[in-house]
């Protein structure tokens, strides 16, 4: 083969390779434009395509049923008695006997006081007691002289053997000796108060219990130098056997009036978070605490701790049962809360989902029931509530009737 020859041969399939990539642009531009177009169809169907304009409402069936009102109070668990016990002494203490959570029984010894400057205390008092009663003794003797001289001047007047002025000096000296047996006897009294004063300090070194019961905090130790010159020093800190404990709860004043004594409760606690213990209404306050505006009364309730899984001092929320409505007539309390939306009130599903508007919160005495396909208001007369249901009081509904609760989602369907 000739240069000339490769050179055609060349140039022709140069020409082919140009002929091939126009056929592709071609074929790609009409799938371009087929693709284009079944877009342009595909939007146009979806926003011509008419909507489902139904709303789907969660409805409730009004009916009859026992209603158990309640009250609700937090508060915390406390010993039924609980004693501080202090020293009335100022002094060393030499021994402390118990820790917490030791049982202790009345009358046990609790701790000691160094008692060595009493017991000297207590010996001059006695000395001094001493002495007195023996002044009374030699007062004594001298009121007997000086009656005795007084008697034997008499007789020698009236014989004229002695002055006037002799037997009134006599007398006075009577006198004067019984004043001082009166001193002598006053002292021996103050002898002895000092002495049973020294006495019951030194027994006052010695701390004992004055219940049977628990030691929940113990605040000495021993070599502490304890001064009882203004106020009493706290060393223990007893309960009595917390096999009973009280709950004191602050009850809001919305709730007092409907509390009593006697009336039955359940509390828990976080210990026991899945348990809950049962309680009873002793008694409420009638003077009120107001903390931040807010006022509360507080209510002590009995607690049977026999199981001792209380301790004193948790956390508790209570709930007070404080009346039954039987077989009342009742409507959810989520039905009160619900409003449509304000577009589905004129029969379109366009907005947010159904709740109340800003001007619509607050309590509300409401509900909406569905007539002739639209969501209409009924007002009502209502009573106590539950918690979860409210009681209605008027007749504007019955047994039967459906209120509104909310909106299903568009891809469900139905009522409760």
């Amino acid at each position: 083969m000739t240069t000339a020859d490769e050179a055609l041969q060349s140039m022709a399939a140069q020409v082919r390779a140009v002929l091939r990539t126009e056929q592709g642009r071609n074929r790609f531009g009409r799938t371009g434009t087929v693709l284009f177009v079944l877009v342009v169809l595909a939007l146009l169907l979806w926003w011509w395509w008419p909507e489902d304009n139904t709303v789907h409402w969660q409805t409730h069936v009004l009916d009859r049923g026992d209603m158990e009102l309640t009250a609700t109070a937090t508060g915390n668990l406390q010993p039924k008695s609980e004693v501080t016990v202090g020293a009335e002494i100022s002094g060393l203490v030499r021994e402390v006997l118990v820790k917490e959570n030791d049982q202790v029984n009345k009358g046990d010894v609790l701790a000691r006081f160094d008692t060595e400057e009493l017991r000297v205390a207590l010996e001059q008092a006695e000395a001094r007691l001493a002495l007195a009663q023996a002044s009374v003794a030699e007062a004594e003797a001298t009121v007997e002289e000086a009656a005795a001289d007084a008697r034997r001047i008499a007789t020698l007047v009236e014989r004229n053997l002695a002055s006037v002025a002799q037997h009134d000096s006599a007398k006075a000296s009577s006198k004067r000796a019984q004043a001082r047996l009166t001193y002598a006897h006053a002292a021996v009294r103050e002898a002895k108060a000092a002495v049973s004063q020294t006495r019951t300090r030194l027994d006052k070194a010695v701390i004992t219990s004055p219940i049977t019961g628990v030691v929940l905090r113990r605040t000495v130790e021993p070599g502490t130098t304890v001064a009882a010159s203004f106020q009493t020093p706290e060393l223990f800190l007893l309960a009595e056997d917390l096999r009973e404990m009280e709950l004191h709860v602050a009850l809001d004043e919305a709730d007092v009036g409907m509390v009593k004594a006697g009336q039955g409760a359940m509390f828990t606690v976080d210990a026991w978070p899945s348990r809950q213990f049962e309680a009873k209404v002793l008694s409420v306050y009638l003077y009120p605490s107001t903390e931040n505006n807010v006022v509360t009364y507080t209510t002590v309730l009995s607690v049977d701790n026999s199981e001792s899984l209380l301790q004193p001092g948790m956390t508790a929320t209570a709930t007070i049962i404080t009346g039954v409505r039987e077989q009342a007539l009742r409507v959810p309390n989520s039905a009160l809360r619900f409003a449509p939306p304000a577009e589905s009130r004129t029969g379109s599903i366009l907005g947010p989902p159904g709740g109340r508007s800003a001007q619509d919160e607050g309590p509300s005495n409401d509900v909406w029931i569905l007539r002739d396909g639209q969501p209409q208001r009924v007002l009502l007369r209502v009573g106590s509530s539950d918690g979860r249901f409210t009681e209605v009081l008027s007749d504007e509904l019955s047994v039967g009737d459906e209120v509104l609760i909310g909106i299903v989602p568009s891809n469900t369907s139905g009522g409760s």
